[in-house]
C-alpha cells in the first residue's frame, strides 16, 4: 500500500511552535470534518522530550486528498509570506518504523479546570433530571505518559480547547483511521503514520 505525506517546516526562529501546529491542525479538522472522510494523519518527524518540533506532516494513501489539503488558503498564504516552508506531495518511503501520535483525552481530566467543567456538566444533567446533585469525589491516581499540548480553535463554535497528544511506538499493522484532527485515539481510531524523523535529520 502506498501512501504519500507533505511537509510544513515553520520558518521564523523562536516561533512558538505548539501554536502554528495547533493553527494546522485546525486547518486539517476543518477539511476533514466537511469532506466527512478519516484516512489523513499527524506526524510531528522533529518530535522530542522537550517539543513537538517546528515540523508537521500529513499522510495518506490519498494522494489527491493531500494535494486538496496543501492548497489550503492558509498554508498557501503562509508559505507565500515566508512564515512556512511547504513541501510536494511526496511517497512515504519503505523501512519506515510505525508510530501512533495519540490524543488522549484521559490527560485533560487530570487538570482541575477540566474536572470543574465536568462536574458543573453532571449537575446540569442531573437537574434536568429533576434529581438533586451530590458528587461523590473519588480520588483516582493515574499514570499519565510524556505528553506534548497543542491549542487549537474551532471555527465552527469560536471555541478555544487543547489538545494532549502522545506519541506511542507502534508495530505493525498499518492503519489509516485517524479522528477529525488527524490522530489516533486510545480506542476508536488507531491510525498509525510512518515516523518520518529519519528522513529529516
Amino acid at each position: 500500500m502506498k501512501r504519500y505525506y507533505f511537509t510544513i517546516t515553520y520558518l521564523p526562529k523562536n516561533c512558538d511552535v505548539s501554536l502554528l501546529a495547533g493553527r494546522c491542525i485546525g486547518i486539517l479538522h476543518g477539511f476533514m470534518s466537511s469532506r466527512e472522510i478519516s484516512n489523513i494523519g499527524v506526524c510531528f518527524p522533529k518530535w522530542n522530550e522537550q517539543t513537538i518540533g517546528n515540523q508537521i506532516a500529513f499522510v495518506s494513501t490519498d494522494k489527491k486528498q493531500l494535494t486538496n489539503l496543501s492548497q489550503q488558503s492558509y498554508f498557501e498564504m503562509m508559505a507565500h509570506d515566508k512564515l512556512f516552508g511547504l513541501s510536494k506531495i511526496l511517497e512515504v518511503p519503505v523501512n519506515q518504523s510505525e508510530v501512533m501520535f495519540v490524543r488522549n483525552q484521559s490527560v485533560a481530566k487530570a487538570f482541575v479546570g477540566e474536572k470543574q467543567r465536568r462536574l458543573k456538566r453532571a449537575k446540569k444533567r442531573a437537574e434536568a433530571r429533576g434529581e438533586v446533585y451530590n458528587p461523590e469525589y473519588k480520588f483516582e491516581e493515574k499514570a499519565i505518559g510524556h505528553f506534548h499540548s497543542i491549542p487549537v480553535s474551532s471555527k465552527g463554535n469560536s471555541q478555544s480547547y487543547v489538545l494532549h497528544v502522545q506519541k506511542v511506538e507502534k508495530p505493525e499493522p498499518i492503519n489509516n483511521h485517524f479522528n477529525n484532527y488527524g490522530f489516533a485515539t486510545n480506542q476508536t481510531f488507531l491510525g498509525t503514520v510512518p515516523s518520518l524523523n529519519p528522513i529529516f535529520q
